[in-house]
Formats: C-alpha cells, structure tokens, sequence
C-alpha cells in the first residue's frame, strides 16, 4: 500500500504543477484529485493495518509518523477540494505528501518499517 500510494502522489505532484501553470486545463485536474483521494484511501488502510497488527496507534517510530504526517497532508488536500474546486493550496500539500512519503519509503530508512512493540516510559516497581 505504500509504493501504490507513493506511486499515486507521484503522478498527481506531476497534473498539479502542470494545472498551477495552465489554468485552462480542467480535466487532469479532477483526476489528480481522485488519485489524492486514492492516495489518502491507501494511507488510511496502511495505517489501520499497521494498527490491528501492532496493537497500538502507529506513532511509535520515524516512519509510522512520517506515514501519518503524509496521510494528514492529503486530508488537508482532500477537504478544500470539496468545497472550492480548485485552489492553489493543494499543489503545496500534494508536494508535502510526496517529500514525507517519500522519505519514510526511501532507502534510507530500511529498519524502521517493522512494527515494534511500545517500551513503556515508566518503570513502577
């Protein structure tokens, strides 16, 4: 779930920038808005799995929160599309979603993105 999303944010970052040039063009526009909300579909079922798995809310480590930080950008994306159709903040959101994302997928980071069990932060005797 995570390269398709990846993958989907990567083509919709592309539609947007060409539409913020061209104001003209109406029709890439509404599918790069579907592709966000496929995107925001996929973070979201991504993230419930990594819930019921681990047992817990999934911000316990880098790339949990990097997951949850791209799939809170996309809702920030999603809802000014319901009510004004096109708006200039959704090309700094869609490239928000791709950077986190794309760190959090990246390389770089190949440890964290098995879930981990919670270590508790105080130790009551």
């Amino acid at each position: 779930l995570t390269h398709i999303s990846f993958s989907i944010v990567s083509i919709v970052i592309t539609i947007h920038l060409i539409t913020l040039l061209g104001n003209e063009i109406i029709k890439p526009y509404d599918s790069s808005e579907k592709g966000m909300i496929a995107t925001f579909l996929c973070l979201t079922g991504l993230l419930i799995t990594r819930w019921i798995y681990s047992g817990h809310f999934p911000l316990s480590d880098l790339y949990e929160s990097l997951i949850f930080l791209s799939w809170s950008f996309s809702l920030i994306h999603i809802v000014p599309y319901f009510k004004i159709r096109k708006n200039d903040l959704t090309a700094i959101t869609a490239s928000s979603t791709i950077f986190t994302q794309g760190f959090a997928t990246s390389g770089l980071l190949t440890e964290i993105h098995k879930p981990t069990i919670l270590v508790p932060a105080l130790q009551s005797e």
